[in-house]
């Protein structure tokens, strides 16, 4: 089997195993990391590629509780590298070794700046010279993050629950549930994805909110495994001008995690000029993979979403003779 779809259907069980890890073994830190947090005058989060998308749930519910948080490209933090310690910084990343990751995290340790890293390498540069380390116990997908992006974003919306104060036995019992049905459900979004036939190109993905988090990730998801050029934005916004490409030809990606008549009015103004469209929603028969919601908070729906999402990607690579995950260029980690 392709190490890109092995990794996807894997999703289930490296869930549950970062959920029992983070809220048994790793329950002493994730209380710590909510302390500084709490404590913080301004929380700055940070990482590079699909870990920065892997961030975007963890900014959505941070920023109901707390009055600074930020997300920021950590390229852009060392181009004009910050000053002081009223700001806390959380780094995620799989490997902690890539390049902007490993420099900045030896930028803040050598200026006594408060730092939490949320990785999968206790071992790495990124948490030796973090203050907190939340170990993310799963093992390593390929190139192509798939674990690691549902994993560390689970690690983090924990955090977050932490914060808030909703991290309850209800909690985990929905997270338990739903990544059961995740599991049970697999061969079936897997056999829906291999009928799309017509996933042979560029895709355009659209949602709004936390949804953003996988629109971003599926363009990332799409170019490494397909090679083909992606576009994402906003439902609101991509009516504000982008809606003029849609056409016949035009093929796009509707992920509503939240479907309510308003977003529905938005998404059927964009489809009633044509094109070919793969609808991702929540709770909702119109979908094209049935997708539950458990209950979840929004933000933590991604967790559920992502998969279908994958799967697109995948079949596109299949589609075009690719095999998905096999890079011409990049290496295991990026420096």
């Amino acid at each position: 089997m392709n190490q890109f779809l092995k990794d996807i259907l894997d999703q289930p069980a490296a869930l549950q195993t970062a959920l029992d890890y983070t809220l048994s073994t790793g329950m002493g830190d994730l209380g710590r990391a909510a302390r500084m947090i709490t404590s913080a005058k301004r929380v700055v989060l940070t990482s590079m590629g699909s870990a920065l998308y892997s961030l975007i749930p963890l900014h959505h519910e941070l920023a109901r509780v707390h009055p600074a948080v930020h997300l920021i490209e950590t390229a852009e933090l060392l181009a004009e590298p910050p000053a002081g310690t009223d700001t806390l910084y959380v780094i995620l990343s799989r490997s902690g070794e890539s390049g902007e990751v490993a420099s900045f995290s030896r930028y803040l340790h050598e200026r006594g700046m408060p730092m939490i890293a949320v990785t999968m390498t206790p071992s790495s540069t990124l948490a030796k010279n973090a203050d907190l380390v939340l170990h993310d116990p799963v093992p390593y997908d390929g190139l192509i993050c798939t674990k690691a992006y549902t994993t560390l974003t689970l690690v983090g919306l924990l955090m977050a629950a932490h914060v808030s104060g909703t991290l309850t036995a209800t909690l985990t019992a929905r997270l338990t549930s739903s990544f059961a049905w995740l599991e049970e459900s697999k061969e079936t979004f897997w056999k829906a994805a291999a009928a799309l036939g017509w996933l042979n190109g560029s895709l355009y993905f659209l949602s709004y909110g936390a949804g953003d988090a996988l629109t971003l990730s599926g363009a990332l998801w799409l170019e490494e495994a397909a090679r083909v050029s992606a576009s994402t934005m906003s439902i609101a916004n991509f009516l504000h001008g982008p809606v003029e490409q849609v056409d016949d030809r035009f093929r796009g990606v509707w992920i509503d995690l939240s479907p309510s008549a308003h977003s529905k009015a938005k998404f059927a103004q964009a489809f009633s000029h044509g094109g070919r469209w793969i609808k991702l929603m929540m709770d909702d028969a119109e979908s094209d993979f049935s997708l539950r919601s458990h209950g979840l908070p929004t933000s933590f729906r991604v967790l559920l979403a992502a998969m279908p999402v994958q799967l697109i990607a995948w079949r596109t690579a299949e589609t075009l003779g690719i095999e998905a995950g096999e890079m011409r260029y990049l290496e295991w980690v990026v420096k």
